[in-house]
């Protein structure tokens, strides 16, 4: 029980951590993947890991896998039009 809570308290922590990046892209991602890797943890524990609770697992395990792949090529694209992941410095973002 006491994973359980010290896990809501990582997930409680990296929110305020994630929307405080706002220098790369790169290490919003990285806070982002930790954020989904930590609800997953959460959901298994929660869930005991039922038959029922499979199907929520995979579902959060997919969701986890297309945000991975879209932040991926979205830094990718950025990175090839500008140069850099550094926000400031794009010329996109006003």
């Amino acid at each position: 029980m006491l994973f359980l809570h010290l896990m809501i308290l990582l997930l409680l922590m990296l929110v305020p951590l994630f929307f405080l990046l706002k220098n790369h892209y790169l290490n919003m991602l990285i806070v982002l993947k930790i954020m989904m890797l930590t609800s997953l943890v959460i959901l298994l524990f929660i869930m005991n890991i039922s038959l029922d609770s499979m199907l929520m697992f995979i579902l959060l395990l997919t969701l986890a896998v297309i945000e991975a792949g879209l932040g991926l090529s979205l830094l990718i694209t950025l990175v090839k039009i500008t140069g850099t992941d550094f926000v400031f410095s794009s010329p996109l973002i006003y």
